[in-house]
C-alpha cells in the first residue's frame, strides 16, 4: 500500500461514536476544517485554543444535530489514535498520560495539532489530494445533502472535478518504491534518510533551498508556494549519490501541472 493509500485508508478507519445510525460530526468536520485550511496554506499545526475550539463549535452548531454541549475537545485529542494526527504541546507528560485531559490542562499546555509530518508533506506536494479526501470524508460520514454547501464552504473540488484531475494515487505510485529502498538502506543516518524521503516528495529543506533558487515557477511565474512543487531536474532515479539527490541545484520549482508534464517526459 503507497503512503497516499494508506493515508486515505486511515482516516476511512479513523474511529467515531454513533448516534441514532449516524455517525457524530465531530471528527469529520474537525478534518474537513483542517484540510480547506491545508488547501489555503496553512501550516502543519493548529493551536487548539485559537483556531480550533470556536470553529469546531460552529461548525457542529450549524451542521450537526442541536446539542446542550458540542465536544470539541475529544475529536481533537483522540484523533491521536487514528494514525495520521500529531499533537504537540509544552507539557510533555501531558500527551504520555494514558489519562484524557481536562480543557484546562489543554489549554495550560498551549495543545497544538494536525496531520502528522509524513502526510503533511504528502498533501502539501499534492494539492489535489485534500480535494480527493475531503470528498472521501464526507462521502463517508456526512449526509448527501450537506455535501455540496460543505464543499462550497471550505473551497473544495466537486466530485465529478476531481474525476477529471490528475490522481495523486497514481503519482505516489511511483515514488513508493523509492522511498521503500531509502527506508531499508541501513548505511544511512537517521538525518540522512529523512532528507532523503522529504526530497522524494519534495519537501524539507531541498524544497525550501529549492525556493531560494527558483521563489516561483519559471514556466507560469506562479509564485504562491503551495501550488508549487520542488523537483528534480536530474532524475532521482539517475542520481548516484545522496549528495546529489538533496543538491538544490539539481532541483526546480515547477507549478504542479508543469511538474506532471515535467517528470512525464
Amino acid at each position: 500500500m503507497t503512503i497516499a493509500k494508506s493515508l486515505s485508508h486511515k482516516i476511512a478507519q479513523m474511529k467515531t461514536a454513533w448516534y441514532d445510525n449516524a455517525p457524530a460530526l465531530n471528527k469529520p468536520l474537525l478534518i474537513l476544517y483542517v484540510l480547506s485550511q491545508y488547501k489555503k496554506g496553512h501550516g502543519r499545526l493548529f493551536h487548539f485554543e485559537t483556531e480550533i475550539q470556536q470553529q469546531l463549535r460552529d461548525l457542529l452548531k450549524r451542521y450537526g444535530p442541536k446539542r446542550i454541549k458540542y465536544e470539541v475537545l475529544m475529536p481533537f485529542w483522540r484523533l491521536k489514535n487514528d494514525g495520521f494526527w500529531a499533537l504537540e504541546c509544552v507539557n510533555d507528560s501531558l500527551l504520555e498520560s494514558p489519562v484524557e485531559p481536562s480543557l484546562k490542562e489543554v489549554l495550560d499546555s498551549n495543545l497544538s495539532g494536525g496531520f502528522d509530518a509524513t502526510s503533511f508533506s504528502l498533501l502539501q506536494n499534492q494539492l489535489s489530494l485534500i480535494d480527493i479526501l475531503a470528498q472521501q470524508v464526507m462521502g463517508q460520514y456526512l449526509p448527501t445533502e450537506l455535501c455540496s454547501e460543505l464543499s462550497h464552504e471550505f473551497g473544495f473540488e466537486t466530485a465529478e472535478h476531481i474525476a477529471e484531475a490528475e490522481d495523486p494515487f497514481d503519482r505516489f505510485d511511483l515514488i513508493q518504491q523509492d522511498l521503500n529502498i531509502i527506508n531499508k538502506d541501513l548505511s544511512l543516518s537517521d538525518t540522512t534518510r529523512t532528507s532523503l524521503i522529504q526530497a522524494r516528495v519534495g519537501q524539507g529543506a531541498f524544497r525550501a533551498d529549492c525556493l531560494k533558487l527558483y521563489p516561483a515557477c519559471p514556466v507560469t511565474g506562479i509564485s504562491f508556494q503551495p501550488l508549487l512543487r520542488a523537483s528534480h531536474i536530474k532524475p532521482w532515479s539517475d542520481c548516484r549519490t545522496a549528495q546529489e539527490r538533496l543538491d538544490p541545484h539539481n532541483g526546480i520549482m515547477l507549478a504542479a501541472h508543469i511538474d506532471t508534464l515535467f517528470d512525464s517526459g
